[in-house]
């Protein structure tokens, strides 16, 4: 039986990594984010390479159309949600506003959330599934710059690992993955490749709560 995989947020980096990643080990993979040219254009591609891709345009603030991609993409083995930080200005924490903070909570929180309650369900009856939630260095440390996404962030994380905590014992492996670090090719931690087969190692250790990518001391030297 293939094992299937929806990664929300498929962006060019790290989206199309983990498709690939996840891909060569055998699973299916469906795309989920706004641009449908690209997203239809990254499925096509890895399809040429044998791995049954599909596209799945949607917006992740769009609540019915979030789910309506989620159920197009069918059977969901893991969910991994790895949505970018969106085109919002990022307001540092002493210029924060509430508008602020409530968009960059819809985009990420929101969304995780209602894609999450949708895949949950049927994980659950199976007894079975995997739910991988990324955030950033913001989601542990306070960085000043980052003032509404850190909001955001931490609060993504949290929930996170409570849900974790809520399913344990039911078959289904909640985790999240912390990026600490530059996201770049090449980068020696950061590299979209490596990044990606971490996510894949994750996904196989349900006794794992969190995967840290990059040094979260280190971060915190640099922003003290």
């Amino acid at each position: 039986m293939t094992n299937s995989v929806v990664i929300v947020g498929a962006g060019p980096g790290l989206g199309s990594a983990l498709a690939r990643r996840f891909g060569a080990e055998g699973y299916d993979v469906g795309l989920v984010a706004r641009d449908r040219t690209r997203l239809e254009t990254d499925a096509a591609t890895l399809r040429a390479a044998g791995v049954a891709a599909t596209a799945h345009p949607a917006d992740v603030r769009d609540e019915a159309g979030l789910r309506a991609a989620l159920d197009a993409a069918g059977p969901i083995d893991v969910l991994i949600w790895a949505v970018g930080p969106g085109s919002a200005p990022i307001a540092p924490a002493g210029e924060v506003t509430a508008p602020g903070v409530i968009e960059q909570v819809a985009l990420h929180v929101g969304g995780a959330v209602t894609a999450v309650r949708h895949v949950l369900p049927p994980m659950l009856t199976r007894g079975a599934g995997t739910v991988l939630i990324a955030t950033g260095a913001s989601s542990v440390v306070p960085i000043a710059v980052l003032g509404d996404v850190g909001i955001a962030m931490a609060g993504l994380r949290n929930w996170a690992l409570g849900l974790r905590a809520a399913v344990a014992g039911q078959g289904v492996h909640v985790a999240t993955v912390t990026i600490a670090t530059l996201l770049a090719p090449g980068h020696p931690v950061g590299d979209p490749d490596a990044v990606a087969a971490r996510f894949l190692a994750l996904a196989g250790a349900p006794e794992r709560a969190e995967e840290v990518i990059g040094d979260l001391d280190e971060v915190r030297r640099l922003v003290g």
